[in-house]
């Protein structure tokens, strides 16, 4: 029965080898009892033994040697209490007990209700083809004239070809820290980077014109900014890596800060070109058949009738004062 375990930790990974007899040797030569393929390791390394005391390391390597603890190694034996953490050469590694408790399993989420969006091809491919045409709706509205089909596909092509780049980014990264392909998780993920902020963006312009106030679309603005995207990379990690909540929601927000402090720079230009002009309320700025206003709105004939009424008064208010002053 193995009484040691060694550790070693490659990109991220560890990997486990069992000790079961003594002095085990470690090394890059095909003789050792553990062979490793680091090239900064030598071909005999260290040694692991064992006397009636405990457990000993003797360092036998002349080039990069051996670190216990981050102090150098001297040749001579010495004695470890488990666990113990190394460095041969570049590889990092650990000496464990056999007893050693592992972390709890961590339980994979069942494709139930929202997380089919990540693992079941055709919610997925759905996912993908309402985000294309949200965006195809986007162009379309924001173009001032009707032009043909053509037109609009060839708007919408930067935005897909960023789509797949962004899935190939995730999928790389899933490669890298799991060693297998997430592509069809990491389409979802991007099809969401782009969906749930059109989304925001038109409830934010429907509430504009329902409130007549830009107030609901800077809500939605600050949540598509600052939220979503950690939010998305959140529940990707904890859906597709299996990482502890807070772990994940550590690296999402520090992931996400470049993006945030950009915004975050932007929203403060924004105010401080504000503070020195009269700009005209965004919601003023568009109108279609999707708008719908709380209030009931002015017929043309009211509208003007309340011009006259306003243009007169100030007429004789200057006049007024044009009176007092000469007087």
């Amino acid at each position: 029965m193995a009484q040691v375990i060694f550790e070693t930790i490659i990109r991220g990974q560890s990997h486990y080898h069992k000790i079961s007899h003594f002095p085990a040797t470690i090394g890059r030569a095909f003789d050792n009892d553990i062979i490793l393929s680091e090239p900064s390791v030598s071909a005999y390394h260290l040694e692991i033994d064992q006397d009636d005391k405990g457990y000993v390391l003797r360092n036998i390597s002349e080039e990069n040697g051996t670190f216990l603890d981050e102090k150098q190694m001297e040749m001579q034996a010495t004695p470890i209490n488990l666990p113990v953490a190394l460095n041969l050469g570049d590889l990092k590694a650990r000496v464990l007990s056999h007893k050693t408790a592992v972390e709890p399993t961590r339980i994979k989420s069942q494709s139930k209700g929202f997380f089919r969006l990540l693992s079941n091809p055709f919610w997925v491919a759905s996912l993908f083809v309402v985000t294309l045409c949200f965006i195809f709706l986007d162009r379309y509205q924001s173009t001032p004239l009707e032009k043909d089909l053509l037109f609009y596909l060839n708007l919408m092509l930067p935005t897909l070809f960023i789509m797949l780049g962004i899935t190939l980014v995730i999928g790389g990264i899933s490669r890298l820290s799991t060693h297998r392909w997430e592509i069809l998780s990491a389409l979802g993920i991007a099809s969401l980077f782009f969906l749930v902020p059109l989304v925001l963006d038109y409830l934010g312009h429907f509430f504009d014109y329902l409130f007549t106030s830009n107030t609901p679309s800077n809500i939605f603005s600050n949540i598509a900014h600052f939220l979503v995207l950690p939010a998305l990379l959140m529940f990707y990690m904890v859906r597709v890596h299996l990482t502890p909540i807070l772990p994940a929601l550590g690296a999402a927000i520090l992931v996400s800060s470049p993006i945030s402090a950009y915004h975050l720079n932007d929203q403060i230009d924004q105010l401080s070109t504000y503070s020195g002009f009269s700009p005209l309320p965004p919601y003023n700025q568009t109108l279609s058949s999707f708008d719908i206003r709380a209030a009931d709105s002015l017929s043309l004939e009211d509208y003007f009738n309340n011009a006259d009424h306003t243009l007169e008064e100030q007429v004789d208010n200057m006049l007024k004062e044009e009176r007092e002053e000469n007087d």
